[in-house]
């Protein structure tokens, strides 16, 4: 048995442990026991390894510990809550060298004495933060507070004549805040505060006052002077500062107060080299950047089309250097869903999306699947709040290069150099000389392009599986025990190397977690013939079984959010009633999507529907004909039936035995029709014994043609 951090091992008994650190030097793991409020505790591995092998514990594949929960559906106190208990557990970590230190008492309680002062909070609060981070899997969803297990979730009270909060002692009482007091707050606050004059809150308090809670009166000499209001009228000082806390955004605040570019070199994630801290080992640090693919491709629907160049997102390790996820997209660059997509494709296993493009990987040829510390980028991939919080959920700490400094990820461009070379020489339809432009007389390129993004991919998973199982890192800085050892120069060695030897953790997290944080969402309907989204129908053993479809038939559609994969809409992700992550497959009649992207699939909707109105404009044009035809056999028959009508026969006599004259009619069609096969028969014998005669004349005139004097000589 591996053990990795975050495994959750279930004993015979009940009793259930979560691994929180494996340093791999060590001959002791810590866990901690997720039914007891208590710190975690050490446990030798050799114990561990025995229990597993006697059966006496198992290894659960499904965390029931974290909740599901999609971001816009958790409440202000929550996120506010679980913000706090977040910083509190940060600044813990940061007051030691390394998170091992903090399961020793000595270390642990000097952090939370500094916490304890710096957040005024007392010691059993900084302890239970703490531990749930670690029951929590260290995400920080988490921290989030039981609320969802409570009868009624937290709403603001609404305002009354009676007076809310602790009486005050100071003369000042305060006023209950209504939604016009905090627009006023929120006024004053943009207006004085949030700006380069660097105003102090107390300041800020009393020209709110000034603006909003003032009366204009005139002196004894004719002026008009602002008199403030009865203290009974107006919020007290510390009103103002409970607000304030629950509006502020702390990167706001340093934005419009000292700047931006203070904030992003002073406030922000520290900023280091391509190596900082890889040294660890694997899993320690990634890099992730995204280019344009020098290369032009064509519709997978029609290859008479060209769809330009593709994007390819690509992240590597850094201290291995091996490249752990890839997208190929059509997204623009810096796009979230093409960011969040190749992240999950990293911290995933490989073998299904390998599958989607024919490819079977061999044991061992790209088993990464596990969630990294840290995650280097520029200010393109990962700038932007949903960004940050996608993968700070999941416990990663983001590190952004400053800008126009692509030297500080030297290894992830050198390694989009070495794709373009292997590609080049092979591919049609590449950029010359990596401009994109055309020389006058030369052929147009993109002219010559003739591979699919599908394929493109293929060739993409193919070079990646080159450099991580060949590739010789001719550069690669080897240690003097590295060297002992006699470790290759190959990723997947170094790989190996690092996660036997080195410091660096394997973090794991369940298949959903990283799925529901980092997949692109969107909104599909639940309709009686199943989950509708773009012209795609999905069903699932859980939606047949609470009768979503029947239910939807009867009360009609209803929305929902699902999460997908834009490179297979195979099935798509909901969370449904019991706040479960499960997964919806597409329907088998509907083989045409399975296993395409959503840019494929958007081509095969577009060109449908172009046929189809095609097929419209030659339906109108056909139904006008149609139209004219009924129109002229119509206006025929009222002539005729015009020239023959009786006029001398009454309404009565005309509509008497209609069905007498109906069996009438049909006698006399049926003689009609005999009298036609009839004569048919007789033209048929005539022509044949016409065409015998004439087969006959013409052998006649044959014979004649013939040289009957050669036969006599």
């Amino acid at each position: 048995m591996e053990i990795k951090e975050n495994m959750l091992l279930q004993y015979f008994d009940g009793k259930t442990i979560r691994i929180v650190n494996c340093d791999r030097l060590s001959s002791i793991v810590y866990a901690i026991d997720m039914d007891k409020l208590r710190w975690p505790f050490s446990i030798k591995k050799d114990e561990l390894a025995t229990d597993y092998q006697e059966n006496k514990i198992v290894v659960l594949e499904k965390d029931p510990y974290v909740r599901l929960v999609a971001e816009e559906e958790l409440s202000d106190a929550e996120k506010e809550r679980r913000s706090q208990a977040w910083d509190i557990v940060n600044f813990v970590l940061q007051q030691v060298d390394s998170e091992i230190l903090m399961l020793k008492s000595k270390y642990r309680e000097n952090a939370i004495k500094m916490a304890i002062e710096a957040y005024s909070v007392n010691y059993t609060t900084v302890k239970n933060y703490l531990i749930r981070y670690w029951k929590g899997g260290k995400i920080r969803n988490g921290l989030l507070p039981k609320f969802n297990l409570c009868g009624l979730k937290g709403k603001e009270r609404e305002a009354s004549d009676e007076k809310r909060g602790r009486p005050s002692k100071s003369g000042n009482h305060g006023v209950n805040v209504d939604d016009k007091i905090k627009k006023f707050f929120k006024i004053g606050l943009n207006r004085y505060y949030y700006n380069g004059r660097q105003n102090s809150l107390k300041m800020t308090y009393e020209l709110i006052l000034k603006d909003f809670f003032t009366e204009k009166i005139i002196n004894d000499n004719g002026d008009e002077v602002p008199v403030i209001k009865e203290s009974s009228k107006i919020p007290s000082y510390h009103q103002f500062l409970y607000w304030y806390k629950k509006f502020n955004s702390l990167k706001k605040e340093l934005i419009k107060r000292q700047g931006a570019r203070n904030y992003y070199q002073k406030h922000r994630t520290i900023i280091g080299n391509s190596t900082q801290d890889a040294g660890l080992g694997p899993g320690t640090l990634w890099q992730i950047d995204s280019t344009q693919f020098d290369i032009y491709l064509v519709s997978s629907v029609n290859r008479n089309l060209i769809v330009g160049r593709p994007t390819l997102i690509c992240v590597i390790d850094v201290y291995s250097r091996m490249i752990v996820g890839v997208n190929v997209t059509f997204e623009s660059f810096n796009s979230y869903t093409g960011t969040m997509v190749a992240l999950a494709n990293s911290m995933l296993p490989k073998n299904d999306f390998c599958k989607q493009f024919g490819i079977t990987l061999n044991k061992d040829e790209w088993d990464v699947s596990c969630v990294p510390q840290r995650i280097f980028a520029d200010r393109g991939e990962l700038n932007g709040k949903q960004i940050e919080d996608a993968i700070g959920g999941l416990g990663i700490s983001i590190q952004n290069a400053p800008p126009y400094r692509a030297d500080y990820k030297g290894i992830i461009e050198q390694a989009f150099a070495q794709l373009n070379i292997k590609v080049k020489p092979f591919a049609d339809g590449v950029v010359k000389n990596g401009k994109n432009s055309i020389e006058r007389g030369d052929e147009d390129y993109r002219l010559k392009a003739n591979l699919t993004i599908d394929e493109f991919t293929r060739i993409v998973i193919k070079c990646v599986l080159f450099h991580n199982n060949h590739h010789v890192l001719s550069e690669y800085v080897l240690d003097e025990i590295m060297i002992s050892e006699e470790v290759e120069k190959i990723p997947t060695k170094i790989w190996d190397y690092g996660v036997k030897n080195m410091k660096g953790q394997l973090r794991v997290l369940p298949e959903q977690t990283v799925k529901m944080h980092l997949l692109p969402t969107d909104t599909a309907s639940i309709t009686s013939r199943g989950v509708r989204y773009k012209k795609m129908l999905y069903a699932s053993d859980y939606s047949l079984k609470n009768n979503w479809f029947q239910s939807a038939r009867v009360n009609g559609s209803k929305k929902i959010k699902i999460w997908y994969d834009p490179r297979d809409l195979s099935s798509i992700y909901t969370i449904n009633e019991d706040e479960e992550f499960h997964k919806l497959n597409l329907l088998e009649y509907l083989t045409k999507y399975e296993h395409k992207g959503i840019d494929e699939i958007d081509q095969i909707i577009k060109h449908e529907q172009s046929m189809e109105n095609m097929s419209k404009e030659q339906e109108l044009q056909e139904k006008m004909k149609l139209y004219d035809d009924i129109q002229i056999i119509v206006g025929q028959g009222k002539k005729k039936t015009e020239a023959t009508k009786d006029s001398s026969l009454s309404k009565a006599k005309r509509l008497r035995g209609i069905r007498e004259n109906q069996r009438e009619e049909r006698e006399l069609q049926r003689e009609m029709i005999k009298n036609k096969e009839e004569e048919a028969e007789i033209l048929k014998k005539s022509i044949e014994k016409q065409e015998q005669q004439e087969d006959e004349l013409d052998l006649f005139r044959a014979i004649q043609k013939l040289d009957w004097n050669d036969d006599i000589e």
